[in-house]
């Protein structure tokens, strides 16, 4: 696929808000996406979406493809009286990285609302309270209202949600990008993508491309979405912190942005990849030239990690694209890594045919 038309895909994926708890947004327009390209869509009351395409072969294993929808965001906790938000994080949003930025409230039935991490002036900040992040309930949003009232007028209340605010901006690097919830719309539009492909020319293996909720607060619609999907391979795409950068020594991350898209061998605190299926997609990737990175993540896990455990007959593989500056307001991807993805991801499908291939021994 080109490159630009690909920026402009992610582009319109990052441009949704769908914090946690919240991802209406991203599911209505994955439905419309999905539905042309598959035998059937449907949702199930927890949110997730799944689009079910039917392979070739009645034999072949049951493979599921996912990827989540929520981004990291924020919540109202109470209004004062004079007119300011306090909040909690939805997800992981980094700390130090929140004072003075600009962030989105989503108020039901009414305009957003666009506000600012409160911060205190610079000029007045004295000895080590200069040098500190405040902590989170010290913070506030400043929505510019002069009361508890005019923000409840606006449709503010405890509980709103809120995202970080800017679009997908181009670098002056020919394939990378930044901006916010790259994590994970980038790891979904591979996934559309593939389903495209497998549509055209439908693989021996049933899939079902799923579209996960509750991810940054624990996996949680993983679980139940592969309870229901019942697949016997899980596929799980997600973006994972990057190394690369001066304050990360190579022994820290040791994968980057741009050297290829990234296979897990295990998550610290989660999955082990499934041998077998592991194997499978290295060979893949070297019969097609495709480059990619070895990864022991010490830094996340993945919805593949729930997954893995929703019954005793799945073989679970965790792809991953590396992109800077995770869970900050801006995140770095380089798409050429998205590009190869959505290949070896295309070509890894079509490899499997039989249940044999994942067997241990």
């Amino acid at each position: 696929m080109n490159v630009d038309k690909l920026r402009k895909k992610l582009s319109d994926w990052t441009d949704l808000e769908a914090p946690t708890g919240f991802e209406e947004p991203v599911l209505a327009a994955a439905k419309e996406a999905l539905t042309p390209l598959c035998d059937s869509v449907s949702l199930d009351v927890r949110g997730n979406l799944y689009g079910e395409l039917k392979g070739t072969n009645e034999n072949a294993p049951r493979v599921m493809i996912t990827a989540h929808a929520d981004e990291i965001g924020f919540m109202v906790t109470s209004l004062t009286t004079d007119g300011f938000l306090r909040f909690t994080r939805l997800g992981g949003p980094t700390i130090s990285v929140l004072p003075g930025q600009r962030v989105r409230l989503l108020p039901e039935n009414h305009p957003p609302v666009e506000a600012v991490v409160g911060v205190k002036p610079g000029h007045i900040l004295k000895g080590p309270e200069a040098q500190q992040v405040p902590r989170v309930e010290q913070m506030y949003l400043d929505a510019g209202a002069e009361s508890e009232e005019q923000l409840r007028e606006w449709g503010i209340e405890t509980g709103t949600p809120a995202v970080f605010v800017g679009e997908l901006i181009s670098t002056s690097h020919p394939t990378r990008v930044f901006g916010k919830s790259i994590d994970n719309r980038a790891g979904w539009l591979a996934v559309l993508e593939v389903a495209e492909r497998l549509s055209k020319e439908r693989p021996q293996v049933d899939c079902v491309f799923v579209l996960t909720v509750e991810e940054e607060i624990g996996l949680r619609g993983a679980e139940v979405a592969t309870k229901t999907a019942d697949p016997d391979v899980v596929i799980a795409i997600d973006t994972v912190p990057a190394g690369g950068t001066p304050e990360l020594d190579s022994e820290t991350l040791p994968w980057t942005t741009g050297a290829g898209p990234l296979l897990k061998v295990r998550e610290t605190s989660g999955l082990s990849t499934h041998g077998p299926l592991r194997t499978l997609f290295r060979e893949v990737a070297d019969e097609h030239q495709l480059p990619y990175q070895l990864i022991v993540d010490t830094a996340g896990i993945t919805d593949a990690t729930s997954a893995q455990q929703a019954s005793g007959k799945i073989a679970a593989l965790t792809l991953g694209l590396a992109r800077r500056y995770s869970h900050s307001a801006v995140e770095m991807l380089d798409l050429d890594d998205l590009k190869t993805l959505i290949e070896w991801i295309d070509h890894g499908t079509r490899k499997i045919n039989n249940h044999q291939q994942l067997k241990r021994l």
